[in-house]
């Protein structure tokens, strides 16, 4: 996250995520300013506006974190012989098992769902996931060339969020982990034979 100078921020930014969304859920996304984000945070409009930036930014605060996991994930899998057990088992670690974001994953995924402008975001939010995911696939499936893993990751991308808002509209019980481990499990990295 980029940021200005001067004194750095000491923002808990999975305590202010998780706030958001639950008021986010209560009042609307589009209804709440930064002012109640302020109040209900306990952090001043100012220090949140200098932190995040904008507000779909506080939405999207975990993605980094899953960035990192997904990078790790992805170097401790490169020994195993089949790329899609590999791919499943690198995203399913990038999706977080921090009580945060457990906590608050069903409201985030509820309100992505329900927000045509936080929904309009997901493909920006998670461009160096996806981007990351593509250049794995392309170490993987040589033979597949960009374009094919671009959209493998794309793919990807769709389903890991279709499962996790899936799983908050059942109510978000259990871990979201386990979700996307489900979805993935479907889909297999061969192309038909000619």
């Amino acid at each position: 996250m980029t940021r200005g100078r001067g004194r750095p921020s000491v923002v808990d930014a999975g305590a202010v995520t998780e706030a958001a969304f639950l008021l986010w859920s209560e009042r609307g996304y589009a209804e709440t300013g930064w002012k109640e984000l302020a109040e209900t945070t306990g952090v001043s409009a100012r220090t949140l506006m200098r932190h995040f930036g904008t507000r779909d930014r506080i939405a999207w605060a975990g993605v980094e974190a899953a960035n990192e996991r997904l990078e790790q994930a992805i170097a401790e899998l490169r020994e195993e012989p089949d790329a899609a057990v590999a791919v499943r088992r690198a995203i399913v670690a990038s999706v977080s098992h921090d009580e945060h974001v457990r906590r608050s994953a069903a409201a985030w995924f509820r309100l992505i769902a329900a927000e045509p402008a936080l929904l309009a975001t997901a493909a920006a939010a998670n461009r160096v996931w996806t981007a990351r995911l593509a250049t794995h696939l392309a170490e993987r499936l040589p033979g597949a060339g960009p374009a094919v893993c671009a959209a493998l990751a794309a793919a990807y991308e769709a389903a890991t969020i279709s499962a996790l808002r899936s799983w908050a509209e059942r109510g978000g019980s259990g871990d979201p982990a386990d979700a996307v481990d489900t979805a993935l499990a479907w889909i297999r990295l061969a192309p038909d034979a000619p």
